[in-house]
């Protein structure tokens, strides 16, 4: 390892922290970011909010949250929280894919990686843009947990010391949700030319591979072990789960994420600058 790695590591999350929020285009992503949430916020979140209040409501609508698969929903003491959680995993995981597909790809196409690696080492580098997308997709996961606990506390600021532990226990698993997609990304943005390229391919792969394993393991069930290679595969069932329950899948998206940033750093090392 590069004797000044951690330092190139801190250098290249900080650049790539300030390219996603202090440029145009980031700037641009950011703000239609914000709009989409608040629309998300102010309804369906809002609308947990009104059940709590009509707790009457909230039981007879229980049969009608079964059956279009949001049950769990009842799992939850916090219903804005059960809420956010199921927005969560269906957005960040996807949205993991447009954010962190420009990772090296286009310095390659500009022909700057080059330049870059002269005074980086390419582990630094690798690991540095996928530490820095991390970090851009934990602030705004963090931003759209508080904004929902300031929705809580709107309602009942009594709750405050009470939500805190299921906030933490949220935010900590949709972070682990966005790993492996961020490493994926890494791994793809180290072999293609372009970010639309990146986004391409990672499309085409998570759903051939997922329809490939899940075909195979349908006539050999003993296959079925191998659906562990597909990002966020766990995420239907992790939906299904509450609160500290949900750690319990921790495990894969921290094994994917290792097997994808090894498989990236491979590619780094032996593609042409």
């Amino acid at each position: 390892m590069h004797p000044n790695f951690f330092k190139q590591l801190l250098l290249i999350s900080q650049f790539e922290l300030k390219r996603g929020f202090a440029t145009r285009k980031g700037l641009l992503s950011l703000v239609t970011f914000v709009v989409v949430w608040y629309f998300i916020l102010l309804y369906p979140l809002r609308f947990a909010a009104d059940l709590l209040a009509q707790e009457k409501g909230f039981k007879q609508n229980s049969s009608l949250l079964d059956f279009i698969g949001f049950g769990s929903l009842q799992l939850w003491p916090i219903p804005e929280f059960g809420v956010f959680w199921q927005f969560a995993l269906l957005i960040f995981p996807m949205l993991s894919i447009t954010v962190a597909a420009d990772q090296t790809c286009s310095d390659r196409e500009r022909g700057t990686l080059r330049f870059i690696v002269m005074r980086s080492s390419r582990n630094g580098l690798f690991f540095g843009r996928f530490v820095g997308v991390m970090a851009i997709q934990a602030l705004l996961i963090f931003a759209t947990a508080f904004s929902t606990l300031a929705l809580v506390l709107y309602r009942d600021a009594s709750l405050f010391s009470s939500v805190l532990p299921s906030l933490f226990v949220i935010t900590f698993n949709v972070i682990l949700a966005v790993l492996p997609f961020t490493a994926m990304m890494a791994a793809l943005s180290a072999r293609v030319k372009s970010a639309r390229q990146a986004t391409l391919w990672a499309i085409l792969i998570w759903t051939f591979l997922a329809g490939i394993i899940s075909g195979f393991a349908y006539y050999l069930p003993a296959l079925d072990f191998f659906k562990c290679l597909i990002p966020g595969y766990q995420l239907s069932e992790l939906a299904q789960l509450s609160e500290w329950r949900t750690l319990q899948l921790a495990y894969i998206p921290l094994l994917q994420s290792l097997v994808l940033l090894a498989l990236g750093r491979w590619i780094m090392a032996r593609q042409a600058l």
